[in-house]
């Protein structure tokens, strides 16, 4: 660390993004007590069937699912979906997503994986906020896995799902996702794709078929950092 680091590091300490306890030698993001306490889905044990599974039942076959850790809405944690979407700290996004790599790598979850596709914005969005948060979530598994990240999908404008249910969710987003060239994707046996949250699933199922209706002999599997609970 620098001596203009270091002053600015005790002048503006960096502090813990779910408590606001300040961070110490070491910690990055989360103090030790918040990592420790993270609300995990465990998911990873068992990628082949989970709840992730009951939501992405599409026209597209899952292969395997996974999600680092639960998110509510109210939770202090929430605060880590926040800040890598929308208070432009996207690092915050790939740090967790490599912390959460290491841990699932060992169980052969990455295996026979050739490339990782992140959620596209369509290009107005991405203009606005300045960066894909998925993508960085992307790198962040690369990191660890060296698996290479790819701009297959492409997408268009279209209304918020915010207000809408499962099934409004999923009819707005179908059509929103297509792919590039259909023979770049046929190049590849099997694709992750990758977003900061999963709700209804709706968004990644349309992801999911978009690359399915171009390579239909492609495996597909899903991650990502959050996953609203089924109720």
């Amino acid at each position: 660390m620098g001596l203009i680091d270091g002053l600015l590091s005790v002048i503006y300490p960096e502090v813990c993004e779910v408590c606001g306890t300040p961070l110490v030698s070491g910690e990055k993001v989360m103090c030790l007590g918040c990592h420790a306490a993270m609300p995990l889905t465990g998911y990873h044990k068992t990628p082949e069937f989970n709840q992730l599974h009951e939501r992405t039942m599409c026209h597209a076959p899952i292969h395997h699912a996974d999600a680092c850790f639960f998110y509510e809405r109210l939770s202090p944690y929430s605060r880590l979906i926040h800040a890598a979407k929308y208070e432009s700290r996207p690092s915050i996004g790939r740090l967790l997503a490599k912390d959460h790599a290491r841990i699932t790598a060992p169980t052969g979850f990455f295996d026979g994986i050739d490339l990782i596709v992140p959620v596209p914005l369509d290009r107005l969005k991405l203009i606005r906020r300045g960066y894909n948060q998925s993508h960085h979530i992307a790198l962040g598994i690369s990191d660890i896995t060296d698996i290479p990240v790819g701009s297959l999908l492409r997408a268009r404008r279209h209304p918020s799902q915010t207000s809408k249910n499962a099934a409004g969710r999923l009819d707005n987003a179908r059509g929103t996702f297509s792919v590039g060239q259909q023979e770049d994707v046929a190049r590849y046996s099997h694709i992750l794709i990758v977003d900061d949250i999963i709700t209804t699933g709706s968004t990644l199922c349309a992801c999911a078929e978009a690359i399915h209706s171009a390579s239909p002999q492609t495996s597909i599997s899903i991650l990502t950092l959050a996953a609203t609970r089924m109720s």
